[in-house]
């Protein structure tokens, strides 16, 4: 499968997870974040998780738009959006959908998790994805939801299997510092963790403010140790 351009990319990345808690669990919330590659604003990305009408059942949605000159590379809105079953034990995706704007299909994916033969099916930039489950396997999105609850419980996030595309990819969760960060939506403690794959040139910093459940505030993307992206909390709302 040919690799997603980098803009895409980048918006899709900046669709974090932020909630505070509810008996422990998740919370419905919509927050707004800024995205810059490099100096330059290359888009907005808006979050929703929501509940299901379905006991312990959540949706988390993020869509994201580009500005500038980064519309020549992605016009239409990205979206991303997961379903996912929640409760004391963790998070269980059931389908994700990602869809970059274009009428085109040759770069949205679409997952089915049917946990009861193992399996993820669906397609991914039109071709066909049949593989087998990891034990806690995450979608692109549910992972963040299931970082966010691991903290929550005073629990490392540690390693935690995704499915990108048609393929499983394990990625380290590490706790790199402590640091207070402003922000648009006020000064913050925050606890900084380093995401990245063994071998890869390219790793992800999440800072996330405990005093806000957890709330993902900042996220940066570097490439062989230079950033290639950011992205910034600009407005947080539960319910």
């Amino acid at each position: 499968m040919k690799p997603m351009p980098k803009l895409l990319l980048i918006l899709c990345l900046a669709a974090p997870v932020a909630a505070h808690a509810d008996n422990g669990l998740l919370a419905p919330f919509t927050a707004d974040y800024d995205v810059h590659y490099g100096s330059v604003d290359v888009g907005s990305s808006r979050t929703r998780v929501l509940r299901s009408a379905e006991p312990g059942r959540w949706i988390i949605e993020s869509r994201s738009n580009a500005s500038g000159l980064a519309k020549l590379v992605a016009g239409g809105t990205l979206l991303q959006r997961s379903t996912f079953d929640l409760d004391p034990s963790g998070v269980r995706p059931l389908n994700y959908h990602f869809d970059d704007g274009t009428k085109q299909s040759d770069r949205d994916v679409k997952l089915e998790f049917d946990w009861h033969a193992s399996r993820v099916r669906g397609t991914a930039e039109d071709q066909p994805v049949d593989v087998a489950t990891a034990p806690g396997l995450q979608d692109a999105a549910s992972i963040q939801a299931l970082v966010l609850a691991r903290l929550r419980l005073g629990a490392e996030p540690g390693a935690i299997d995704m499915i990108e595309k048609d393929r499983i990819k394990r990625y380290q969760y590490t706790l790199l510092r402590r640091e207070r960060l402003k922000t648009a939506i006020g000064e913050l403690d925050t606890v900084v963790y380093r995401s990245a794959r063994e071998g890869s040139g390219r790793e992800t910093l999440f800072w996330y403010a405990p005093s806000l459940g957890y709330a993902l505030v900042r996220a940066e993307q570097h490439r062989d140790g230079k950033r290639a992206f950011r992205t910034t909390i600009r407005r947080y709302q539960q319910g």
